[in-house]
């Protein structure tokens, strides 16, 4: 099996798909709702939802892998500190909600003073 190594960023783009397929469902049923009501024949439209039902019922079982792998990274990142002597700002996640930190820092773990890039 591959180790696959999961960030916020791959929980954000799932996150998409989700939202994308359950339009893309939604659609067909509608398409399937005008079809009957004129009374044309609508196999092949009950034959695209299944196919967009099965799509997305895999992305979603990829989600819920994605969203457990971040987790766990995010649990075992914050187990053992890097550095037990100094204490780190808290970690948040900000939603599109518009929910932050209350104390509004900056997303970077050191103010911009302080980071130096890394030379190679």
């Amino acid at each position: 099996m591959v180790s696959t190594r999961y960030r916020p960023k791959d929980l954000k783009l799932a996150r998409r798909h989700i939202v994308k397929a359950a339009h893309r469902v939604a659609d067909q049923e509608m398409v399937i709702r005008k079809l009957l009501r004129k009374g044309r024949p609508s196999g092949p439209a009950y034959a695209l939802l299944s196919r967009l039902y099965d799509d997305q019922r895999r992305k979603l079982d990829r989600l819920k892998l994605i969203e457990a792998m971040v987790e766990v990274e995010a649990q075992s990142s914050m187990d053992v500190p890097s550095n037990p002597g100094t204490s780190a700002p808290p970690f948040a996640i900000v939603h599109n909600s518009g929910i932050s930190r209350p104390d509004r820092q900056s997303a970077t773990p050191c103010s911009a003073d302080v980071w130096r890039p890394y030379l190679v």
